[in-house]
């Protein structure tokens, strides 16, 4: 167990991206499980606050102390196994994303979730439930969370498999290891249909483990992962195409969406299924024109599309493009 008290070794631990800045009474940095689970214990017998610290990449503020004691999961960073016949991968929550995502790629796996900060510990993506330009296909990262183990403030172990455990209606049953059981009323509200990360994940009858999922360490600290794993994409189509008009170019981004959509639940192969779309308005464009001169003098917006593909890209290539020219969009405007 590292313990750092002295001001200047725990600045870096009282800010995030945000530059957010707090304090706290001291840094605790376990070097493996059980001293995280003594370390919890401890501070709930001795009523301390304590806040989770993952690498300090988020944008709210939510590794921000403010006061007590900050739990550092930066020594929990192993990658535990990269199973390549059942498609998973087992890790601590310290691990780096970008370490992750390079170790499954090498072996012809892909873990889709892909937040903006490569750099972000797994652990923190998965308590925030992060997702990136790809959420638009795979989804969030709670789509691929399969199991869970969690310490709880008391120092109690939970261990939650997706699958096993559902609420009945809002009641919901937890059993730690210790034998012990756990009742909670859930809140009765409901999710948005759209993309959304925050408060508690709650729905009638759902699983356990994805109340923890998104819940930032609020609720017990996450110790291990297992994560399901995709075939690797052989190749990427990506693009920038450049309009004329603001309606042409949301009008073509409406079409993509709904194309991928229809696309994708029929799967129907060879056919436009973006993994990613995102809108430029024309003021994007104009602030962009300094490292990009070739941006078209006319272009009043544009849509980056991204598909991922295998030896297919000719046809797809062909595919977006007329859809392209179907709003008015010209060659010479497809990068």
């Amino acid at each position: 167990m590292i313990i750092k008290t002295e001001q200047d070794e725990i600045q870096n631990y009282l800010i995030d991206a945000s530059n957010t800045k707090g304090f706290c009474e001291a840094v605790y940095i376990p070097e493996n499980v059980s001293e995280m689970g003594q370390i919890i214990k401890e501070a709930n017998e001795k009523k301390h606050s304590v806040t989770i610290s993952g690498n300090g990449t988020g944008l709210t503020g939510a590794r921000v102390p403010k006061g007590g004691i900050v739990i550092s999961t930066e020594k929990l960073n192993k990658i535990i196994e990269i199973n390549l016949e059942e498609k998973f991968a087992l890790v601590e929550p310290g691990v780096l994303l970008s370490e992750l995502q390079d170790a499954v790629n090498s072996k012809g796996l892909l873990y889709p979730p892909d937040p903006t900060e490569r750099n972000c510990f797994v652990g923190g993506t998965v308590a925030t439930n992060a997702s990136g330009a790809r959420t638009f296909k795979y989804g969030p990262t709670r789509n691929y969370v399969e199991e869970l183990e969690i310490i709880l403030p008391d120092g109690d172990f939970l261990y939650l498999k997706r699958g096993e455990n559902f609420a009945d209606d809002l009641s919901l049953t937890l059993k730690t290891s210790s034998g012990k059981d756990i009742n909670l009323l859930l809140p009765d509200y409901e999710m948005p249909k759209v993309k959304n990360a925050s408060g508690y994940f709650c729905n009638r009858n759902m699983d356990a483990i994805d109340l923890f999922i998104g819940s930032e360490g609020t609720l017990g600290v996450i110790t291990k992962i297992k994560l399901k794993l995709l075939l690797l994409p052989h190749n990427e189509l990506s693009c920038i195409l450049f309009f004329e008009t603001e309606n042409n170019a949301l009008n073509f981004l409406i079409r993509a969406r709904d194309e991928s959509y229809k696309n994708r639940k029929l799967k129907i192969v060879n056919s436009i299924d973006a993994t990613a779309l995102e809108y430029f308005d024309e003021n994007s464009l104009r602030f962009l024109l300094n490292d990009y001169p070739n941006i078209p003098v006319n272009a009043k917006a544009a849509v980056w599309f991204e598909e991922q593909c295998n030896d297919n890209e000719d046809e797809l290539l062909e595919l977006l493009i007329n859809l392209f020219l179907d709003y008015n969009g010209k060659d010479e405007d497809a990068w």
